[in-house]
């Protein structure tokens, strides 16, 4: 049986709508893996583990050497870290040279909780991308939005949100 970890970092794809309707919130602590996987009855194994309950535009370096150093420790091959958008490739910098596992880092450009997310897509695409990946024993760091894989050479994040590959 397949086991994938996942680590939280939080933020957009994992916000839910807090008391207050037009603010969002990370409380309580309810990953988006955990009701994607149970409503669709996935069979594999897997852990989720949080690293961070931050907004990425409120990550640091500390921040991100506490998710190298967790990655670090997990003894599975395979992971899904889900991350906010705005510092992803930041975070995917200072993970570059994990080499003897497949990462790959996910998000949203609106919550799971809401109508119209590209959350539940995002997270699929991410784990079809892991799947294939780990198979071709292709370890390394990738991100994943809008149907695309990137690696750190040729992405970017544009002002409208979308991540495209840039011409190197």
């Amino acid at each position: 049986m397949k086991k994938i970890t996942f680590l939280t970092c939080w933020w957009t794809i994992d916000k839910d709508y807090g008391v207050w309707k037009w603010i969002y919130d990370v409380e309580p602590w309810n990953p988006i893996a955990w009701e994607v996987f149970d409503k669709n009855l996935v069979n594999c194994d897997y852990e989720i583990v949080e690293v961070l309950r931050k907004d990425s535009l409120d990550m640091n370096d500390e921040d991100r050497n506490k998710v190298k150093e967790k990655l670090e420790q997990i003894e599975d091959d395979k992971i899904i870290i889900t991350h906010g958008t705005d510092t992803m490739i930041q975070t995917w910098k200072a993970l570059w040279n994990i080499n003897d596992k497949v990462v790959v880092l996910v998000g949203a450009a609106r919550p799971y909780a809401m109508k119209n997310s590209d959350a539940e897509f995002n997270l699929w695409y991410a784990l079809w991308v892991l799947d294939i990946l780990s198979g071709n024993k292709q370890y390394w760091v990738y991100i994943t939005m809008n149907w695309e894989i990137f690696d750190v050479n040729n992405v970017e994040k544009w002002e409208d949100g979308v991540f495209r590959k840039i011409n190197i």
